[in-house]
């Protein structure tokens, strides 16, 4: 949960940024399989940014600009998780953008 919720906040800031979006942007659901194993579901609600202009002969141009994204300060440029000894992921700070 803790990588979903940092992704989370560089690409989908006005899902974190909003109370309102907040409690229905996310959800999950855990079923419990046994006493060592769980199954869980996390449901988003992302958005894409989509312009359309009407064009020429009322054509319709439809673009996807880049996302607003804002970079929260990384102490570390480079990450490692954990399970124990057992690495699960690893991955670079994207760099900001203006």
């Amino acid at each position: 949960m803790v990588a979903l919720i940092a992704w989370l906040k560089v690409h989908q800031l006005d899902l974190m940024a909003n109370e309102e979006t907040r409690k229905h942007g996310i959800a999950f659901e855990v079923d419990f399989n046994n006493h060592e194993t769980v199954d869980i579901s996390i449901k988003l609600n992302l958005t894409k940014r989509v312009a359309v202009k009407t064009g020429e002969a009322g054509r319709l141009d439809i673009k996807h600009p880049a996302e607003i994204r804002t970079m929260p300060v990384y102490e570390d440029e480079f990450w490692k998780l954990y399970d124990g000894e057992t690495l699960l992921a690893e991955w670079r700070t994207p760099e900001a953008t203006p």
